[in-house]
């Protein structure tokens, strides 16, 4: 919403008429639950941040943060602490430190969060904040809240009665569009749960099978072009479908049919030890996607590309490379774009070699932009310049063509990309060639710029942190040893280096990690370097 609008909006929910509003007949017990962690498979939360949280400290945006008696009367905070706060994903750490003092303890927060913030304030009320708190609330009762007093419960189902009530009136109009799936989920598990009054569901699912037509492209990607947001929406139109099979609501077809098409598209990402990562969006657990799979029930298998995404996919032996061949997502589904045009992730089996540097959704501003960079993909680096360019809240200048080519024929596989992004400073069109056979693990690559002459570039090759990486005198063979001992040989045409890289990992923050930089001058109008990569024991 605009300011003005914003402003408005803030004035007329903080009045005693709108306060009245949101009272009504609360509801005397849950219909349904939604699946819980242990069904979804993943963690129910962290054992030691619970156990901290009873001592007085949340962790929080990346801080650790101590608030004594309560949180809930720090004034302190910035908005993405008081956000994070009030999104209650900290009763899945209560959840698991499991003890009786940790049941009492979400009982009294939420108590004193009902006291205190228990009508509308602008950001604990604010849409995805409030969607994110019922989702919390309701996936962690069996745990924390089921064996509460009935006067808890009384307290406990009106208090979210209150918060669906605002949740419908601005579900949509108060929600940014890479945020609204993850809203309507909330709402949806409201309606089912709390209320389950058919035709306010059937309108919650109105508005998501709206949504749906507007994220899913007809592959059965997602807008965002990221893999990891991918799974996300994958994840929560499961979740979504239970929790209405659970409420005995009607399952929307359209909704069904979207988990059929998004279900194969996410095999198709699948590489490593989890999911490629482009555009943000982190690597979620391996044994976690293979869980929400399993719960999608869509047996479709991966397609080869991605067309409608713009991603295509080398499968060969033992490698699997997917390359970002299409041009950053458009807005408003940018926020979290990278300037990676045309970098590639490979892997050896279950095992990372060369990879992106990832997404740092958790980590500090200066982190998740600095993940967003060119350079921070295996791919070439113009003049220590990004191909596009970040803004804080997208992309803004685009290049003006980004082509991808394929082909196949007897068993081998080619792939042909080029983007212009550096053609307007530069004068320059970046080219990359892929070949292999699908019966051998032989993989050869060329880099090409194309345009004006004397322009310093880096092609970067950056490693995953648990390959070991060693490079002979002459910088033209590259030697990596993978965590199985499986050993690699990478040839070069121009001498490389060793350098320095990082790897954001989702659980363990950054780790230091190396990459291969081949550094060069753009020379003729076309300036080439190729690669050959094989397993050591095929070296001639």
């Amino acid at each position: 919403m605009s300011g003005l609008t914003n402003g408005i909006s803030n004035s007329v929910f903080r009045s005693r008429l709108y306060k009245l509003a949101l009272m009504g007949r609360g509801p005397t017990k849950l219909l349904a639950l939604p699946p819980d962690c242990a069904e979804r498979g993943v963690p129910v939360g962290d054992a030691e941040r619970g156990a901290a949280i009873l001592q007085g400290r949340f962790a929080l945006a990346g801080k650790s943060l101590y608030f004594g008696e309560s949180p809930w009367a720090e004034e302190s905070l910035d908005e993405e602490q008081r956000a994070e706060l009030h999104r209650f994903g900290w009763l899945g750490d209560l959840a698991a430190a499991g003890s009786e003092d940790a049941r009492r303890a979400a009982e009294t927060l939420l108590e004193r969060w009902d006291e205190k913030f228990g009508t509308y304030t602008p950001v604990g009320w604010r849409s995805d904040v409030l969607a994110a708190r019922i989702d919390n609330c309701l996936t962690h009762f069996t745990a924390l809240f089921d064996t509460a007093e009935p006067t808890f419960h009384i307290r406990f189902l009106d208090c979210i009665a209150r918060q669906i009530r605002h949740l419908r009136r601005v579900a949509l109009t108060d929600t940014p569009a890479p945020d609204r799936i993850a809203v309507l989920k909330g709402l949806i598990y409201g309606e089912c749960c709390v209320v389950s009054e058919p035709d306010r569901v059937a309108r919650a699912c109105a508005m998501l099978e709206a949504e749906m037509e507007s994220q899913i492209l007809p592959d059965g990607s997602h807008v965002s072009r990221s893999p990891g947001r991918q799974f996300a929406v994958l994840e929560m139109l499961v979740d979504i479908r239970d929790v209405l099979a659970a409420a005995g609501q009607e399952v929307p077809v359209a909704l069904r049919h979207a988990i059929d098409r998004m279900a194969p598209m996410t095999r198709f990402f699948r590489m490593g030890d989890g999911l490629a990562c482009f555009h943000g969006g982190g690597r979620p657990d391996s044994a976690h996607i293979d869980r929400t799979l399993e719960r999608s029930d869509a047996h479709g298998r991966a397609p080869k590309r991605a067309h409608d995404a713009g991603f295509e996919r080398i499968d060969a032996g033992s490698l699997v490379l997917i390359l970002d061949g299409g041009a950053p997502p458009e807005a408003p589904h940018d926020r979290d774009a990278h300037a990676g045009m045309i970098s590639f992730e490979l892997s050896v089996g279950r095992q990372p070699l060369f990879v992106n540097c990832g997404a740092g959704a958790d980590a500090d501003g200066s982190w998740r932009q600095a993940l967003r960079t060119t350079a921070a993909h295996s791919t070439i680096v113009v003049g220590d310049t990004n191909c596009c360019e970040l803004l804080a809240e997208g992309i803004g200048r685009r290049p003006g063509e980004v082509d991808c080519d394929r082909g196949e024929r007897d068993g081998s596989i080619w792939i042909s990309s080029s983007h212009a992004g550096y053609e307007p400073k530069f004068g320059l069109t970046h080219r990359r060639r892929f070949y292999v056979n699908e019966a051998a693990a032989d993989l050869r690559g060329e880099d090409i710029l194309v345009g004006n002459r004397d322009h310093p570039f880096a092609i970067r090759f950056h490693l995953h942190p648990d390959v070991a990486a060693e490079i002979d005198e002459t910088g033209t063979r590259a030697t990596f040893t993978l965590p199985d001992g499986e050993r690699w040989r990478m040839r070069i045409e121009l001498p490389a280096s060793l350098e320095d890289s990082v790897y954001w990992d989702d659980r363990r923050g950054i780790r230091p990690a190396r990459q291969i930089v081949v550094r060069t001058t753009t020379s003729d109008e076309a300036t080439a370097v190729k690669w050959r990569l094989r397993p050591l024991a095929d070296e001639d």
